[in-house]
């Protein structure tokens, strides 16, 4: 029968040490010999605070004040730490002494294999004659990748690890010496030093090479500076951050010299902020700048073609909403002049929603404003090709109330009626096409009737159809005024039912109207779900105010047709179509994507027919494919193109490659993007990194999937 004892050592020679000086010892069998030498044998477990040392056998000697241990030995010190050996010779306390054949494992991530450790003070753990990696290792197996060094240094306390003479080796072949090395231990979360280098090559800055170099400038902030050198360019970004108790900021940017303009400095500066204040109010300010249109596509920056700067006051509750927004754009579209487009814009809103118990329903009231200016002092029509005014300014208030609510019968029946009530003051200036002062004045009615209908398939499923129509009429006075928040409406079947199927507040659709639509669904035991949504919109008189795309021109609207499916095996497609009574298409979309363990595949195609009034002198249309496939569980390949089947040719093109294991991530790029602007250029790039992971927190990404003796 295994004993099982459990005995008190004195770290002092006295009996009258105290208690913070003991250890504790538990094992199978435990010895003391006449000269007053302990042995304990079997499954030997000796612990003195955090610090645990399982052993198979140890010794202790009172006058000495020395561990003895004998392997396999497995210390732990509650750091994450864990140090396997054969043998050792530790102090009486498990602070200090010297380990033999041993491996240190850190936070589960780095392994640090040498022939002998010296532990100091708990703190320092120093390795001789060392190797560190975080690849998984086999017996008599080379790593992928290993840094060996005279000696090592583990320091717990600043999570650290410093080597002396290191090679860094890639199938134990050198590659790089550092004479000293600085690395963070994978419980580190942040540190000063040198982030993953990149190397790209393009055809607008040549070869490229950035290195980031992280400054830790306390627990909250820190600042990181990417030296940028090219053939054709340096430049210097850089990334500041700071976290406060109610808020962050943020802004990174950066300043370029290059051939492509010469004697001439370049760059840009994004910005974010976020602060909660009192009484659950939030603000935010963001700021966007840059030197000029083609800088953020030529350094990979950022795809925007328009740039917003502004300061946002808001605070949300269950049942109010507000918010106050100062807002400045800057287009870097070369098809407009920011002189005549909205720069400068203030807007507001107060939201609140109410139940009245008197007359049931949901009431919703809203308060809202909007001054928009343009720095041009012209009050007629400018160079372009419309008749349209440019450099008029505007400013609008409005109160809008809407109310809605629903009976169902006892047939499932449910008639449903709403009103909406809407006065808005309009202030135009420099533009001799419209009043300078309107007021607008109108009011919605609608009445509607659905019906849900559903039936058991013969498989077990459920099959929904649910019919609805919808008169809508309206009255008061509407007089025109210049449209700025409604020049593109979309006809979809998220406002088939609404009042006013404009996004904002310039475009009223007026007189009366009905609106119908079939919608449905069949949901099978298999997880195959079937969708599909059909509408139609009839109105009292012929409405020219939306452009003939949009499906809403004329006094009948196009057949809005939606469709959906979605399977178990990873498919999901919908496809929307604005379709005439003769069959011509003038908007279509659709998009699927299926998706398994091994690849992901996202396809894309847009349709749309010329419009004068969208600034569509042709049709378009667009065909966009993006492909993931997972070769191994290690290697992963992206692929993507972007393709203009109106003039059949190619506007994105781009393909990566990734591998990843336990250790080691790279990462290859390859992609060309046509530009038919004089502004962008087209630009064919390549870019390639390599991070050795493990030595910072949270980058063990991909499991050990290998396993020793498997091919």
């Amino acid at each position: 029968m295994v004993r099982i004892l459990t005995l008190l050592f004195l770290m002092c020679s006295t009996l009258s040490a105290s208690a913070q000086q003991a250890a504790n010892l538990i094992a199978d069998r435990i010895e003391i010999s006449p000269d007053g030498v302990l042995q304990a044998s079997g499954a030997v477990t000796v612990w003195h605070g955090e610090t645990r040392i399982s052993a198979r056998e140890i010794s202790y000697t009172s006058s000495g004040g020395q561990l003895k241990i004998t392997g396999p030995i497995r210390l732990t010190d509650g750091t994450g730490t864990v140090i396997l050996a054969d043998q050792a010779a530790i102090s009486q306390d498990l602070s200090q002494g010297i380990i033999s054949s041993a491996r240190i494992i850190l936070s589960q991530q780095v392994q640090i294999a040498t022939a002998q450790i010296s532990r100091v003070s708990s703190r320092y753990t120093q390795a001789y004659h060392a190797s560190a990696t975080s690849c998984f290792i086999c017996e008599g197996k080379i790593p992928l990748w290993q840094i060996r060094a005279k000696r090592i240094v583990h320091d717990s306390v600043e999570k650290q690890l410093y080597f002396d003479r290191a090679q860094l080796r890639v199938l134990d072949v050198p590659v790089f010496f550092f004479p000293y090395l600085r690395l963070p231990d994978p419980t580190l979360k942040r540190a000063t030093g040198f982030l993953v280098p990149q190397l790209s090559t393009s055809t607008t800055l040549g070869t490229t090479i950035r290195a980031p170099y992280f400054f830790k400038l306390g627990d909250h902030r820190d600042l990181t500076l990417t030296p940028m050198v090219s053939s054709r360019a340096t430049s210097l970004g850089f990334q500041y951050r700071q976290a406060y108790q109610t808020g962050r900021l943020s802004f990174k940017g950066a300043i370029s010299r290059d051939t492509i303009l010469l004697d001439k400095n370049r760059g840009y500066i994004f910005s974010n902020a976020g602060f909660e204040l009192d009484q659950g109010y939030m603000l935010g300010v963001q700021v966007q700048t840059v030197s000029d249109p083609s800088y953020l596509f030529e350094y990979n920056v950022s795809e925007i073609d328009r740039l917003e700067s502004n300061v946002t006051l808001n605070r949300t509750r269950r049942y109010k909403n507000s918010e106050l927004r100062f807002s400045n754009y800057h287009s870097l579209r070369e098809s407009e002049t920011n002189a005549t487009q909205p720069t400068l814009i203030t807007e507001g809103i107060v939201q609140r929603r109410i139940h009245p118990g008197s007359i049931g329903g949901v009431l919703d009231l809203e308060t809202s404003f909007l001054v928009s200016y343009r720095s041009s002092s012209k009050d007629t029509d400018g160079s372009d090709a419309d008749s349209d005014v440019d450099g008029y300014d505007t400013a609008r208030l409005s109160f809008l109330a809407d109310w809605h609510r629903d009976w169902t019968s006892q047939n499932g029946i449910v008639l449903d009626v709403g009103s909406e009530i809407e006065t808005s003051q309009y202030i135009v200036r420099q533009n001799q096409t419209f009043d300078p002062n309107t007021t607008r004045l109108r009011a919605t009615s609608a009445i509607g009737l659905q019906w849900p209908l559903s039936r058991r398939l013969q498989d077990g499923g459920l099959q929904l159809i649910e019919p609805r129509i919808q008169l809508v009429g309206l009255t008061g006075q509407v007089q025109d005024i210049p449209n700025q928040d409604s020049t593109r409406v979309e006809f979809d079947e998220g406002n088939l039912f609404r009042f006013n199927r404009a996004p904002g507040f310039d475009q009223t659709e007026t007189g009366a109207r009905l609106n119908i639509g079939v919608s449905g669904s069949n949901r099978y035991v298999s997880s195959t779900t079937i969708g599909w949504q059909v509408g139609r919109v009839y109105r009292q008189d012929n409405l020219n105010k939306f452009s003939s795309t949009s499906g809403l021109s004329g006094s009948v609207s196009d057949w809005l047709l939606v469709g959906s499916l979605e399977t178990a095996s990873g498919i999901e497609l919908i496809t929307r179509a604005l379709l005439k009574d003769a069959g011509d298409v003038n908007k279509t979309e659709a998009r699927i994507k299926w998706q398994n363990d091994i690849q992901k595949i996202a396809a894309t195609y847009v349709g749309l027919s010329a419009d004068s009034l969208e600034d569509r002198a042709t049709s378009l249309s667009s065909l966009a494919l993006d492909w993931q496939y997972n070769f191994t569980p290690n290697w992963r390949s992206t692929s993507g193109f972007q393709f203009d089947s109106t003039i059949g040719k190619l506007s994105k093109l781009g393909f990566g490659l990734r591998y990843a294991n336990e250790c080691m991530n790279i990462d290859f790029s390859a992609s060309r993007r046509f530009s038919t602007s004089t502004t962008l250029k087209e630009k064919t790039e390549f870019g390639l990194s390599v991070d050795l992971t493990g030595f910072s927190s949270g980058v063990r990404k991909a499991p050990k999937s290998r396993q020793c003796g498997s091919k």
